[in-house]
Formats: structure tokens, C-alpha cells, sequence
């Protein structure tokens, strides 16, 4: 049963990673958690995720914009330092509830939005990528939950196919960062070799299953699913 749920999580998660451009560890950590442990599912979901970015940006690569995402990476990867420099000293738990209620707000604004901004729009806006990307890293520091504040951004300035592939080279960057910095904590990681080569393949049919779909939606529906995806991060951070 273990490894049985475990590919059905791995599955789901790769699955909206190849629809969206992003949301793995928002699936997998939480249940991973009750199979294995927190650290194991933590290490998991940074790993898988670079893998499936690195897949992924390889099948993107002509549609990336470097200059955009590695300016982005760098304002998260800042924001990320001092997310963690002030872990112990800001009230995390009432953050978590205001996070969470931002997020509630703006998933119903993504939900009933039609189109992205007009091009003299996200040429007068395009500046706020940073303060998006800064948050970002700082929430991913301070409370573990990098992402909303710039899936945000990206998803209410850009159409669904820059919003995807943009974001698939940023969280790489990131997932890389992460694991690394595991790795070097030496953290504990005890989910069995076998479990891991049966979860693989199950990231691989996720991610083509999620890029197969994501070709044959519009703008609309596009944007209520983006909604829902964010609406896990938003109910768990209100009730826990």
C-alpha cells in the first residue's frame, strides 16, 4: 500500500507539474509526510522536481526567456536569505493565516479572470517581478511555501504558455538550490531505492499526461485550474 499510494501522489503532483509549470511539492510533501517522514518528503520533492524541471526546460528551451528568469531567480533567491535569517523572530503562525487568506483572495481573481494584461500594461507592471519574486523566496524561507506571491504575478501579467515555461526555469533553479543544500545537511532520507525507480516513471507519465492537456486548454479553463492548484496551500496554511 505504501508504494501504491506513493505512485498515485507521484503521479497526481507531476501530472498538474506538467499542466502548470509548477504545485509538485504542494502534493507531495503533505502526503509523503504520512507515508515516510517530513525530511524524506521534503528531500523527494526538491529532487523529483529538479528532475521534472530539468525534462521539462530541455523540451521548452527555445521558449525561455534567460534574462527574464534568471533576474526573477535572483530576487527569489535573495528573498530566500532573508526568509531564513528571520525564522525565529516574526510570528509564523499569523503569517500563515494572512498568507493563507491572500491566497483565497487572489485565487477568485485568477478564477474570474478572461484574458492576461494588456502589453502596455505588463510593460508599466513588468518591474513588480521582483517584489513577486523576492516574496516569494522570503514565504519560502520563513514558512517553507515558495511560489504564491510570483505564480500570482506571473498568472494575472502573462497567457498561460509564458506563464508555464517561465516558471518550469525559475523552480528549477530553486529545486536545484534546495537539494543541494540538503545534501550538504546530510538530512536524513529513508524511502527504499526500488520506491524511487517505481516513482520515476510515474513522474515521467505525469509530466507527458500534463503537457498533453495543458496543449488542448484555453486561456479560461487554464485559469480555474491555476485556482484550484493554489487553493491547497491556502486552506492548509488557514487550518493548521
Amino acid at each position: 500500500m505504501e508504494i501504491l499510494l506513493g505512485m498515485l501522489v507521484i503521479l497526481v503532483a507531476y501530472f498538474v507539474k506538467g499542466f502548470s509549470g509548477f504545485g509538485p511539492a504542494l502534493i507531495i510533501v503533505p502526503f509523503f509526510t504520512i507515508i515516510y517522514d517530513p525530511q524524506s518528503a521534503l528531500i523527494v520533492a526538491a529532487v523529483f522536481d529538479f528532475l521534472a524541471g530539468c525534462i521539462l526546460v530541455y523540451q521548452i528551451r527555445h521558449q525561455i526567456r534567460w534574462h527574464f528568469v534568471i533576474s526573477v531567480f535572483a530576487a527569489l533567491a535573495a528573498g530566500a536569505f532573508f526568509g531564513a535569517l528571520l525564522l525565529n523572530t516574526l510570528p509564523v503562525q499569523g503569517l500563515k493565516k494572512l498568507i493563507g487568506i491572500i491566497l483565497l483572495i487572489f485565487s477568485v481573481l485568477i478564477l474570474t479572470q478572461r484574458n492576461s494584461m494588456l502589453p502596455e500594461t505588463k510593460k508599466k507592471y513588468a518591474w513588480l517581478k521582483y517584489p513577486a519574486g523576492f516574496m516569494s523566496g522570503f514565504l519560502g524561507g520563513l514558512v517553507s511555501m515558495s511560489g504564491p506571491p510570483l505564480i500570482i504575478f506571473m498568472k494575472l501579467m502573462y497567457e498561460k504558455t509564458f506563464f508555464r515555461t517561465q516558471l518550469i526555469a525559475i523552480f528549477v533553479f530553486g529545486t536545484a538550490w534546495r537539494s543541494l543544500l540538503f545534501f550538504y545537511h546530510h538530512i536524513p532520507f529513508n524511502i527504499p531505492l526500488i520506491n524511487l525507480i517505481f516513482y520515476f516513471f510515474l513522474l515521467l507519465l505525469g509530466l507527458w499526461l500534463g503537457g498533453k492537456l495543458h496543449i488542448r486548454v484555453n486561456e479560461i479553463v487554464f485559469n480555474k485550474i491555476v485556482a484550484i492548484i493554489l487553493l491547497i496551500p491556502a486552506i492548509s496554511l488557514l487550518i493548521n
